[in-house]
């Protein structure tokens, strides 16, 4: 241990071995404790959201299950403002070594329960849950399936449960049987597959809830090239997993005319495309319900503001991005995939975006695709907007 190196990652100081700040190409062989500062992203976003809801909840205590080297525990501790004590935990004894040397590197071992547990039963340990977690962030290498329900039992009443998946191919239709096995529901390849990939996510999420007499309030979804993020309110009750039932259902797609439609569990099966009369491909079952909650996000851009992360451009624009969404219909589409269909050139977003407010949609970008947006439109205005805007732009002879 007396080759530490030491970075830093907002607030917080961490302590690592020179390994384990290579390039994740480069770790070879593997450190003794893992760091990813690719993803420190993710975790500003998520100690923006726990500013957010200790500002609405007070005094929160949080779970870092899966934490190896403890830096979002540590982070949360710091800079989360109105966290009351973290548990984190490592499977890996070295992970925990390092856990304890950056708690108290930052003075915050006072605050910090560190345990070496599996994540599932650290999380199904009444002694350690007590009346249940505030907010627990599941964080993986590769899917969070195998702690999704261990982690709803954790959480008390309406307690927040933040979940990263780096499965991103099966979830995106590149290996549909993965997804199957490990999410239960079909993917599809479509142009929106980010999206369809968080809806299955939220779906398996949503059906484990239900499972546990619990409904669910999705509050933010995001995502990368190399991972998808949730967060969920977890509602206690019948009502709320019934009416959390009703919002899972199947995502029917048409690749001829890229009409697409959600249909819940009980309703048949929709084989041809209404607007086309194409054969329709379908995934699920899936989440179908709204996956933001504008309030929310709306919060998390005050939040970020007012913090000590508004330096980062990046993470503004996303989460103004996501803001200006979030109150916009699902699904997203991309205005390329559009163009071809017409066989016209694409126009820009913003030309696109001001064609369907000016006639009286809303419609706003969507930061899971730089040429994606959403609008209540019909595909139909869609597309006629689309060839107005080409018209406008034919030079008049």
């Amino acid at each position: 241990m007396n080759s530490l190196v030491e970075t830093r990652e907002g607030l917080v100081r961490l302590l690592l071995t020179p390994q384990a700040l290579k390039p994740l190409a480069e770790r070879k062989p593997k450190p003794h404790v893992f760091y990813n500062p690719e993803a420190s992203l993710n975790r500003d976003i998520a100690v923006l959201a726990v500013r957010a809801l200790s500002k609405q909840r007070g005094d929160l205590r949080v779970c870092d299950p899966l934490a190896g080297c403890g830096v979002r525990g540590v982070r949360f501790l710091a800079e989360g403002l109105g966290v009351k004590e973290a548990v984190i935990n490592d499977l890996n004894p070295n992970a925990v070594e390092f856990i304890r040397i950056n708690l108290d590197a930052n003075g915050l071992s006072g605050r910090a329960m560190v345990f070496n547990l599996d994540a599932r039963e650290l999380l199904l340990r009444r002694d350690i849950r007590q009346d249940g977690f505030d907010l627990v962030d599941v964080d993986p290498f590769g899917s969070p399936a195998p702690f999704i329900q261990p982690a709803i039992l954790s959480l008390k009443r309406r307690g927040v449960l933040a979940v990263t998946a780096t499965d991103t191919a099966p979830l995106s239709g590149r290996y549909p049987r993965t997804c199957l096995r490990r999410y239960w529901s079909k993917p599809l390849k479509t142009e929106y597959y980010p999206e369809v990939a968080v809806r299955i996510l939220l779906g398996f999420i949503a059906r484990n809830c239900t499972m546990l007499n619990r409904g669910l309030k999705p509050l933010l979804v995001h995502r990368t090239t190399q991972y998808i993020r949730v967060y969920v309110e977890t509602v206690y009750g019948t009502a709320a997993a019934e009416e959390a039932l009703n919002k899972i259902g199947y995502l029917n797609h048409c690749f001829n005319c890229l009409s697409r439609r959600f249909t819940v569990l009980e309703e048949k099966a929709v084989n041809l495309c209404s607007n086309c009369g194409s054969r329709l491909d379908w995934a699920g079952p899936l989440w179908i319900g709204e996956i933001f909650d504008a309030e929310f996000c709306n919060r998390l851009v005050v939040e970020y503001e007012a913090s000590h992360l508004s330096g980062k451009k990046e993470l503004g624009k996303l989460l103004k991005t996501i803001a200006s969404e979030s109150s916009s219909s699902a699904t997203y589409y991309v205005i390329d995939e559009l163009a071809s269909l017409l066989k016209i050139p694409p126009p820009s977003k913003k030309a696109l975006l001001e064609k369907l407010i000016e006639m009286g949609y809303n419609a706003s970008p969507t930061h899971f695709n730089g040429k994606g947006f959403r609008t209540n439109a019909s595909l139909k205005d869609i597309l006629n907007g689309l060839i107005n805007i080409t018209r406008s732009l034919k030079p008049t002879l």
